[in-house]
């Protein structure tokens, strides 16, 4: 009967081991699981935590664009217009213009743009430069040609914003024309103007209109 009884107690002592082995088991797994659960939930706030600052970002840089628009391949931003500067609008949309530079407003700050053809103004920018092509007359600033226009309006100004004829040589392209090599000859763009470099004997630089 002692015996019996000596193994059923030891019979007991090896189960209730067992179970607080298996118990003591699932408690860390448990614990393990809620790490990686946790871990994985916390990754995914920080993904979207960036995709949010990375719209705000672009939210705050927003801009009401047109075909109108066209902007310099260097884009120039400042933060406060000239102080005499001219507000001018052409077909509904707002451009100010100083001293031959046009903007535009972009978010709380005003970007550099290139006028549409047809654009007017009163007075051309100091400094420009007189072209004379067979009968017409182009006058050059900063990378933009005016042509007078025919119909002037003292409203919108006489001088218009117009494209270049080919064959149109300056002595002067703006500087940021970028460099281009085409069928292995190296040409300069600006405002959508393609021009060839050449230097004559007196080695004087010049720069040649060969497509826009």
């Amino acid at each position: 009967m002692k015996t019996v009884k000596h193994t059923l107690g030891i019979s007991l002592l090896i189960i209730s081991f067992l179970f607080s082995t298996e118990m003591n088991g699932q408690k860390r797994n448990g614990t393990k699981n809620k790490s990686v659960k946790t871990e994985r939930i916390s990754t995914k706030d920080r993904v979207n935590t960036n995709r949010n600052r990375y719209d705000d970002r672009y939210s705050t840089q927003s801009i009401r664009r047109n075909p109108n628009y066209r902007y310099p391949r260097h884009r120039r931003v400042i933060r406060t217009l000239p102080r005499h500067h001219v507000r001018i609008v052409y077909r509904g949309l707002p451009y100010f213009y100083y001293s031959g530079i046009y903007y535009t407003q972009y978010g709380d700050q005003y970007i550099v743009v290139m006028p549409p053809v047809g654009f007017r103004i009163t007075v051309l920018p100091v400094g420009h430069v007189r072209i004379v092509m067979g009968s017409s007359v182009y006058f050059y600033h900063s990378g933009i040609y005016y042509i007078e226009s025919p119909e002037p309006d003292e409203d919108e100004g006489k001088y218009e914003v117009a494209k270049p004829p080919v064959g149109t040589v300056v002595s002067k392209i703006h500087e940021d024309a970028e460099e281009v090599v085409l069928d292995g000859k190296t040409y300069y763009e600006y405002n959508e103007i393609l021009y060839k470099k050449t230097i004559d004997s007196d080695e004087k630089v010049t720069y040649e209109v060969v497509y826009n």
